[in-house]
């Protein structure tokens, strides 16, 4: 799945976390397995970007930026 970063980032920090958290289930995330904390770390690739890493959710996840998108599997 793919997620255009400007579209997400004009969103309200709520919406963008809702959004991101319901991208992460659909990819394999357990919702049950999936916190706060988590999607705050993916928020962040939006935000306060600085060339992070991919970073790795419950279910063998991986979001990672690629130019202007997010790009979200289970690897």
């Amino acid at each position: 799945m793919h997620l255009d970063t400007v579209g997400l980032h004009g969103l309200p920090t709520a919406v963008r976390r809702r959004v991101l958290r319901r991208a992460a289930i659909a990819a394999g995330a357990p919702a049950g397995s999936l916190f706060a904390r988590h999607i705050e770390e993916v928020d962040r690739l939006i935000t306060g970007w600085r060339g992070q890493r991919a970073i790795n959710l419950p279910g063998r996840v991986e979001v990672r930026r690629e130019g202007g998108r997010l790009v979200i599997r289970q690897g």
